[in-house]
């Protein structure tokens, strides 16, 4: 299957406009994806890999719920493989589904979303599987955000461990400071984000756009 996005060319505004090519459009359709943060990976109905963005490359490469086996998607472990099947067949039909695959250090779930072709009565041969994104914040997400609340090195420590599920007991452990140290960087968090609650500043930054760093996605996968 071609990748490349087809459209009309538009018309054609002064001497040398010519519309871009669709390797460029491809191109850069792959570089929209790397800056999402859920993972998103294409197949076919066969559950041949297609393109997968970075975030999939990477949960791909560790093996623990999905990998990539000769480019065939598959489920880190036997059992789930039947799930995987199952929910391809769904999209065959039209259906949407999702699979949550239970890993013991980083649980997985999967939204498998059949992708309609543009051509009325054409058969569904693509789908789009998107992966539930891991906890916590991107860090150059994080770096902006204290950056423009001007919290300390040490306040942004303690909320990425905070958007990252920690508590503040487990958070004092973690980086081997006291108890009360980590409660005044949470009360010193609060006051600077005008936040009525550290759950709130926690809920702001999550849901933030990730922004995540052109150094990691310069780096070879």
């Amino acid at each position: 299957m071609n990748l490349a996005i087809h459209e009309k060319s538009p018309p054609s505004f002064g001497a040398g406009t010519v519309a871009p090519p669709d390797a460029l459009q491809a191109g850069m359709l792959a570089r929209v994806l790397d800056e999402i943060d859920h993972g998103l990976v294409l197949v076919d109905l066969t559950g041949r890999i297609l393109h997968s963005n970075h975030p999939a490359r990477r949960e791909l490469a560790a093996a623990r719920a999905l990998r990539n086996a000769d480019g065939m998607l598959c489920a880190g472990q036997p059992a789930w493989q039947a799930r995987i099947r199952q929910a391809l067949r769904d999209a065959e039909r039209g259906c949407r589904s999702i699979v949550e695959l239970e890993h013991a250090s980083e649980p997985l779930s999967l939204a498998f979303i059949p992708l309609e072709p543009r051509d009325t009565g054409a058969v569904i041969d693509t789908v789009l599987i998107m992966c539930s994104r891991a906890a916590g914040c991107e860090m150059l997400t994080m770096q902006m955000f204290a950056r423009a609340k001007q919290l300390t090195r040490a306040e942004q420590n303690v909320l990425a461990q905070l958007c990252a599920g920690h508590g503040a007991e487990e958070i004092a452990g973690l980086q081997g400071i006291c108890l009360s140290t980590v409660r005044t960087h949470i009360k010193n968090v609060r006051q600077k984000t005008g936040s009525s609650s550290i759950r709130e500043v926690v809920h702001r930054v999550t849901r933030m756009p990730q922004i995540v760093s052109a150094l990691r996605l310069s780096a070879h996968d």
